[in-house]
């Protein structure tokens, strides 16, 4: 009798070392798995093997707590009925004593089966998902030989299961292991457990973003364009650059649809350092290629580009061959890390935004609905506008006149000034 105990006991701890090894290695990461190999960890490239073929491991794994289920039951379902049925017998209790049988087999099953549950399945399992690349690394090597010695067996589970699986007999794709909307969650939970600051998620959060985006969405809007005229001098130039402060213009002739260039302002100060040009010199002789792309291209694409071919602006085209804005390779990365300012564009957004009191704003029609939102605790939110002007021209449906207001939500935002037929400052109150 105590030789059948020993041996159930032996199969319960065998069928929790298949039930640890398959939580272990299904729970540990792929790119863990990876970094254990580089790094050279004993059993790792057999860890390795074991997550790359899924199929074959979990056969192995069902094969053997099968097997010590079976046995267990099996060694311990005829000795332990013959010990308990004769005591069953001696009960004073008629039903009892005339089904002592059945009852110790109930007995006897109720008992493995607890075993084999707390034992063999909750503990080990418990324990691997507390240690998966231990035990993974531990358990692989001998999963690994169990599964080469019962091949015949593993490859008829493998196959028929794909059979049945799959009438077509093509092997479905496999879904990724972690998903987009996975990866955000982690993110978004490592910021709540301060594995990461907040920065450092938003910033995340906007990669994922980043790959949806398209140039539109980041682009100067053609009424914001900076240009200069093909039949200025340098002189001109210089002038320009002194009042906007930025280091690229298109070059246009007669109107902003049709930019023949672009002048980068270096271009002018190397040539001046050299001699080679005076201020009356005209421009069109330092005027690059300018490079155009269609509005609807994504921006990860147009990153790629101008990695590739060394390029720092683009024109971008509406449908109709006119210029529907511009945008740089400042302007992407903006999109990833946020604003940047150099010490110019700080001092030209101070003049920007103006904090009346708590409630009530002067801003720059130009001035972003992000920043807004900021400044105001505000969730102005549009598909076809990127500025506040935008927004608001938006909200009136029409061209609206100065000293008109408009109300949205909590807010309240009133035209304080116009520039021929844009919005140029608006004034935001909150109600």
């Amino acid at each position: 009798m105590w030789l059948e105990i020993f041996l159930i006991l032996i199969l319960i701890l065998v069928n929790g070392f298949f039930a640890a090894s398959e939580i272990a290695v299904v729970t540990i990461r792929r790119i863990r798995i990876r970094q254990l190999v580089e790094e050279g960890k004993k059993n790792a490239d057999i860890l390795h093997k074991l997550r790359e073929t899924p199929d074959k491991f979990l056969a192995t794994i069902q094969i053997g707590v099968t097997l010590a289920g079976a046995l267990a039951s099996a060694i311990g379902g005829a000795a332990a009925v013959e010990v308990i049925k004769p005591a069953l017998k001696t009960v004073p209790v008629a039903f009892i004593s005339a089904s002592g049988e059945a009852i110790a087999i109930g007995i006897v099953v109720v008992c493995i089966t607890y075993l084999s549950l707390v034992f063999g399945e909750l503990i080990p399992k418990s324990i691997a998902l507390s240690n998966p690349e231990t035990i993974g690394l531990f358990t692989a090597p001998v999963i690994d030989r169990i599964s080469k010695m019962a091949g015949f067996f593993v490859r008829i589970l493998t196959t028929s299961t794909n059979m049945l699986l799959n009438p077509f007999g093509k092997k479905k794709a496999v879904s990724p292991f972690v998903t987009e909307e996975e990866i955000k969650a982690m993110i978004t939970i490592g910021e709540e457990e301060g594995t990461l600051e907040e920065e450092e998620k938003e910033m995340l959060h906007k990669v994922f973003e980043f790959g949806d985006k398209v140039v539109t969405e980041a682009m100067v809007p053609r009424t914001e364009i900076v240009s200069i005229s093909e039949d200025s001098t340098v002189e001109d130039a210089l002038k320009l650059v002194s009042e906007k402060g930025y280091s690229r213009y298109p070059v246009i002739k007669e109107s902003i649809d049709n930019v023949i260039g672009i002048l980068y302002v270096k271009d002018i100060l190397i040539k001046m350092a050299e001699d080679k040009i005076k201020t009356g010199f005209p421009i069109t002789d330092l005027v690059r290629e300018a490079y155009f792309i269609p509005e609807n291209k994504m921006a990860t694409e147009l990153l790629d580009e101008m990695q590739k071919n060394k390029f720092q602006i683009a024109i971008v085209m509406d449908e109709y061959g006119g210029t529907a804005g511009l945008i740089t390779l400042e302007d992407i990365i903006e999109e990833i890390v946020g604003g940047l300012q150099d010490e110019f564009e700080a001092m030209e957004a101070e003049k920007e935004v103006e904090i009346i009191d708590e409630r009530t704003f002067m801003v720059s029609a130009t001035t972003g609905l992000d920043e807004v939102n900021e400044l105001i605790g505000s969730e102005l939110v549009s598909a076809d506008f990127h500025t506040i002007g935008g927004f608001v021209f938006g909200l009136f449906r029409r061209l609206p006149k100065m000293g008109e207001q408009v109300k949205y939500h909590n807010l309240r935002f009133l035209i304080l000034e116009m520039e021929d037929k844009k919005i140029s400052k608006v004034k935001i109150t909150k109600l």
